[in-house]
């Protein structure tokens, strides 16, 4: 089936649509072709959240490489790391096997200087162990923790793992977030594609602002999420993979920031196999920071 081309417009607090595939103009809704169901299997999905989830409970190995670099592209630090989830009963540990550091990465107190590197550390390479747990309620208890860095982070998760939804938390851009409300889904063109993905037949569900409106060039300022394309397992419905780019300039915020990650299903569990994270984020009391990491995961047991 060809890409289906849809026209978003606001209707009350619905999304109408028009579907335009070769000569054929399908309206309203068609089976499997809805642009109101896949807008609310994105707001309502938790599978990619629970992928992320997954990172803490079931054992997988992992190797990690991170890269602080400055505007003309040159390395300032770097960080590279391989590991393994281990798991002793209910508790859960992220051991690190090997280990490599360059350039100015810490202060001479050993702490991290950057705070995407911190925000990256706390997310993906925890200390200690901790009892696993990989379910939604679990993750909405630990929510909300004190202090700027805490905000800081909970912020990014936000970003990294619910695009498209509110965050309120954040100053002139919150509601931006919100892609589906009707006063933005005027400014996106959304369409629909049948592909395959990590070696699943998925629909891909694209979103990409638009560059014109009404005959006119379109306010850069009027959107965060610039695009954002998920693949939808078509059996499952699960996130298989997704990819998307907020970017945003002001005074009081200013970033631009692609993130990718891939998922598959091993024993019926949706697990993470690849993320990557480009980000150039000038944060509020901190230097611009340019960081770029991947992560490659695999060797998933999953009982």
């Amino acid at each position: 089936m060809p890409c289906a081309e849809l026209q978003a417009q606001v209707d009350g607090d619905t999304i109408s649509n028009v579907y335009q595939l070769g000569a054929v103009v399908i309206h309203g809704r068609a089976e499997g072709l809805d642009l109101e169901g896949f807008v609310q299997q994105v707001k309502a999905d938790t599978s990619f959240l629970h992928a992320f989830l997954n990172m803490r409970y079931w054992p997988h190995a992992v190797e990690s490489s991170l890269a602080v670099r400055n505007k003309g592209e040159k390395e300032k630090a770097t960080l590279y790391r391989k590991g393994h989830l281990a798991r002793a009963g209910a508790m859960a540990e992220l051991r690190v096997d090997s280990s490599a550091e360059s350039g100015n990465l810490r202060n001479r107190g050993g702490k991290i200087r950057y705070l995407t590197a911190e925000l990256y550390e706390d997310l993906f390479w925890p200390r200690g162990t901790w009892r696993a747990d990989n379910s939604i309620a679990a993750y909405e208890r630990g929510r909300g923790g004190k202090g700027r860095i805490e905000k800081y982070k909970d912020e990014l998760k936000q970003f990294m793992f619910n695009p498209g939804q509110e965050i309120a938390s954040v100053p002139f851009i919150g509601d931006k977030l919100a892609l589906f409300d009707p006063h933005m889904a005027t400014l996106y063109n959304f369409t629909i594609a049948q592909e395959h993905r990590n070696g699943r037949p998925c629909w891909q569900f694209s979103a990409a602002a638009k560059d014109s409106l009404n005959g006119k060039r379109a306010d850069e300022d009027a959107t965060v999420i610039k695009r954002m394309r998920t693949w939808f397992d078509q059996q499952t419905m699960q996130v298989i993979a997704r990819e998307y780019r907020i970017a945003h300039a002001s005074l009081i915020l200013d970033f631009d920031i692609s993130i990718q990650v891939d998922n598959t299903v091993m024993n019926g569990e949706l697990v993470p196999t690849f993320i990557r994270y480009d980000g150039d984020w000038d944060i509020p009391l901190h230097k611009r920071e340019l960081v770029r990491f991947w992560l490659k995961l695999g060797g998933w047991e999953v009982e």
